[in-house]
C-alpha cells in the first residue's frame, strides 16, 4: 500500500546556479547574482546596511560622518597652525581636504580588509561572489566621503578659495584613489582571513602612513634626499595634485597624472589577481 506524504506548503522550484539562498530557503535577485546587475544590487543593499547600523544608535546619528573628521582637522589646525605654523597659504582648505581624502583611504580600506572575516556569517550560509562584501566596504565609507567633500566645497568658498579650470582633473585623481583602495582591500582581505595579523600590521601602517604621507605638511618641506619617498607613494601624488588642483588652482602635471594612475591600477589589479587566487579556501578559515 502506497502512502503519499502530506506537503506543507508550496513546493519551491531549486535555486537557479548563483543564486543567493538564506537558511530559509528565500532566493535573493531571481538567480542572477554572477551578472553585473545582480552584484551591483547586492554591494548597494550591504552599503547602505553597514551605513545605516554604524549610526542606529548614536544620539547624533549621521553627524558623526562630518563632526569625526572635523574634530581632528580641528585639532592638527590647532597644532601646526596657531602652535608650530606650518608657512603654507590657504592652511584651511589645504588641511581639509588632506584629512577628508586620508580618512576615505584609511576607513575604506581598514574595513575592506576585515570585510569577509566581518561577513563571515552570511559567507558561510550563502552562495555569493565573495568580492562582494568587499566592494560594499568601500562603498558603504564612500556614502562617508561624499558627504565629507560637500562640507570640504563649503569650507572652500567660505574660505574664498574658487575653484577653477584644473578643477576637471580632480574626478581622475578620485578614480586613482578609489582604484588605490579598492586593490588594497581586495590584496588584503584575503590574507587578513588567513592570517590575523594582517589587521594589526595594517593598523600600524596607516597609522605609519599618516606621517609620511604630506597630510598636514607640504611636499616642499621634505628635504630633498628624502622626497623620492613622496614621488613613489601614489597617495601621496593624489592629495598633492588634488591640493593643487583645488586649493591653488594649478594644473597637476600631465607626465605626472599619468604615471599616478599607472601605479593605482598596478595596485588594484595585483589585488584583483591576489583576491581570485585566493577566494576559493577563504570559507574554509572563517
Amino acid at each position: 500500500m502506497n502512502v503519499t506524504q502530506p506537503t506543507l506548503g508550496p513546493q519551491l522550484p531549486p535555486p537557479r546556479v548563483g543564486a543567493i539562498v538564506d537558511p530559509s530557503g528565500v532566493t535573493w535577485f531571481g538567480g542572477q547574482t554572477h551578472s553585473f546587475a545582480g552584484q551591483a544590487w547586492l554591494v548597494i543593499q550591504f552599503a547602505l546596511k553597514d551605513f545605516k547600523i554604524r549610526y542606529t544608535s548614536s544620539a547624533l546619528g549621521y553627524t558623526w560622518s562630518v563632526v569625526n573628521p572635523l574634530m581632528f582637522f580641528g585639532l592638527y589646525y590647532v597644532v601646526f597652525s596657531v602652535f608650530m605654523r606650518f608657512p603654507i597659504a590657504n592652511y584651511v582648505s589645504f588641511l581639509l581636504l588632506s584629512v577628508v581624502l586620508w580618512n576615505f583611504f584609511a576607513e575604506a580600506s581598514a574595513n575592506g580588509t576585515a570585510a569577509l572575516v566581518a561577513r563571515a556569517d552570511i559567507l558561510g550560509k550563502m552562495v555569493l561572489p565573495r568580492q562582494v562584501v568587499v566592494y560594499a566596504a568601500l562603498l558603504s565609507a564612500s556614502l562617508t566621503f561624499l558627504i565629507n567633500l560637500i562640507v570640504l566645497l563649503a569650507v572652500l568658498w567660505a574660505t574664498g578659495t574658487r575653484l577653477g579650470l584644473p578643477a576637471i582633473c580632480f574626478p581622475l585623481l578620485l578614480f586613482d584613489l578609489v582604484a588605490l583602495t579598492l586593490g588594497t582591500a581586495l590584496l588584503l582581505s584575503p590574507l587578513f582571513v588567513h592570517f590575523r595579523d594582517v589587521g594589526y600590521l595594517w593598523n600600524i601602517a596607516l597609522q605609519a602612513g599618516f606621517w609620511m604621507t604630506p597630510i598636514i605638511y607640504s611636499e616642499d618641506m621634505i628635504p630633498p634626499a628624502w622626497r623620492y619617498l613622496f614621488w613613489c607613494n601614489p597617495l601621496a601624488r593624489i592629495v598633492g595634485d588634488s591640493r593643487r588642483a583645488l586649493v591653488y588652482g594649478l594644473w597637476p602635471g600631465p607626465r605626472g597624472l599619468v604615471i599616478t594612475t599607472l601605479m593605482a591600477l598596478a595596485v588594484y589589479t595585483v589585488g584583483a589577481a591576489t583576491f581570485r587566487r585566493l577566494q576559493a579556501r577563504v570559507v574554509e578559515h572563517l
